[in-house]
């Protein structure tokens, strides 16, 4: 019964997203990469042994994908863009100090007016869901679980996935990503010494300590913030490497920021 209830939570995203119970096997957390502010930052983070990686949703494409193809209507869309892609990583763990992280997904260029966010522990409990507008695509959506939502468990894995809504009468033609994220804890020490931080060094420590969503989250408040800063730029490309995410998106988004400021 209790399996017949976590169905029946999922079901407005349709057979897919059910596919997800499946996980495959867990990969091993390669040797993390440093970003170009770790690399000039003297910043060091002292060494712990995080707990083991949280099992990879999909190792064998970028992002986490599972059906990252263009909704029927879109068919016409450019076959060189980027598809609809999490920003989550899948070379590494999908690691977050934050009791409600911050998540991002590119969105491609879609006719859909919606998509449907949803949260879910691994056994496929519903944690938090919500329908998201879809405007001025191709973007970069982020979404922050808001405070409502029960925080993360330390070490307890979670499944989210970003689906759109290409046909809201027929929920099995969704288009959708997925990724993994796991809780960890660093003691009060090491939590201060990034506190204290300027984003930049923030950046480099979390990256030290393989905290990807916490590193992209910083990093995309800075691009937001300082635009023509161009080693940020080059930090977030690095991080999307290194998570093994398509940094095509990158290109994508620029071209669509320059023919929006032409005259």
């Amino acid at each position: 019964m209790s399996h017949l209830k976590t169905l029946l939570y999922h079901l407005p995203i349709g057979i897919a997203l059910t596919l997800e119970l499946a996980i495959a096997p867990g990969i091993a957390s390669p040797t993390p990469s440093l970003s170009l502010f770790a690399n000039r930052s003297t910043i060091q983070l002292a060494q712990s042994n995080p707990p083991p990686p949280p099992t990879n949703p999909d190792s064998s494409s970028a992002g986490g994908r599972r059906d990252p193809s263009n909704c029927p209507q879109d068919a016409e869309a450019a076959t060189s863009s980027p598809l609809l892609t999490a920003l989550s990583p899948t070379t590494k763990p999908g690691f977050t100090l934050s009791e409600r992280p911050t998540f991002l997904v590119y969105v491609p260029k879609t006719s859909a007016k919606n998509a449907e966010f949803s949260l879910r522990t691994r056994e496929g409990r519903g944690i938090y869901r919500t329908t998201i507008a879809l405007t001025n695509t191709p973007n970069l959506i982020n979404l922050t679980l808001p405070t409502q939502t029960p925080p993360l468990i330390v070490g307890q894995p979670y499944t989210w996935s970003f689906a759109i809504i290409c046909n809201p009468n027929d929920r099995l033609g969704d288009r959708f990503v997925t990724g993994m994220v796991q809780r960890i804890e660093f003691d009060s020490a090491r939590l201060r010494q990034i506190q204290q931080a300027s984003l930049k060094e923030q950046v480099a420590l979390y990256q030290k300590a393989d905290v990807w969503y916490d590193a992209l989250a910083v990093l995309y408040q800075l691009r937001r913030s300082q635009t023509n800063d161009q080693s940020i730029n080059t930090a977030w490309r690095e991080l999307l490497q290194s998570g093994g995410v398509d940094t095509m998106i990158n290109s994508n988004l620029e071209k669509k920021t320059r023919v929006e400021r032409s005259p």
